[in-house]
Order: structure tokens, then sequence, then C-alpha cells
């Protein structure tokens, strides 16, 4: 019975450790690694372009609004010399 009992706890030590190492960390290889810097990269561009576009955005807002104003201005112009 001892011999048993000394048989099964070995064993469940011995898949015990073969568990463990197999589930122990994984480093990512080197191509993972260069894939994940240029995804990192094209990232950062992205952004870059996404505030640049942005910033673009609120400047053509700008003009716009500006441009409507003046044409709002010279309708005004028109109808004064229509009348006259």
């Amino acid at each position: 019975m001892k011999r048993i009992l000394t048989v099964l706890i070995l064993l469940s030590f011995v898949f015990s450790f073969i568990g463990l190492i197999g589930c122990g960390p994984k480093y990512a290889s080197q191509e993972t690694m260069s894939r994940y810097e240029e995804a990192k990269t094209a990232c950062e561009s992205a952004k870059l372009e996404v505030k640049n576009l942005q910033s673009k955005i609120e400047d053509l807002k700008t003009e716009k609004a500006a441009k409507e104003a003046k044409v709002t201005e010279l309708e005004k112009r028109l109808e004064e010399l229509q009348g006259k």
C-alpha cells in the first residue's frame, strides 16, 4: 500500500512538473517583435495623420465660415445696387 501511494505521489509530482514547464513563459520570436515594432510605428504615424487632418478640418471650417460671411455681404450689396 505504501509503495502504491509513493508511486502515485511521484507520478503526480512528475505530471505537475511537466505541466508547469509546458505552461511556462513563452517569449516572442524576433520576427514577431519586428512585426510588432512595424505595427507600432504605423499606429503612431496614423495618429499623427489624424491629428493633422483634424487640424486641417478646423482650418477649412474657419475658411468656409469666412467665405459664407463674404457671400452674405456681397448678396446684400447686390440687393442694394439692384434696388437703386
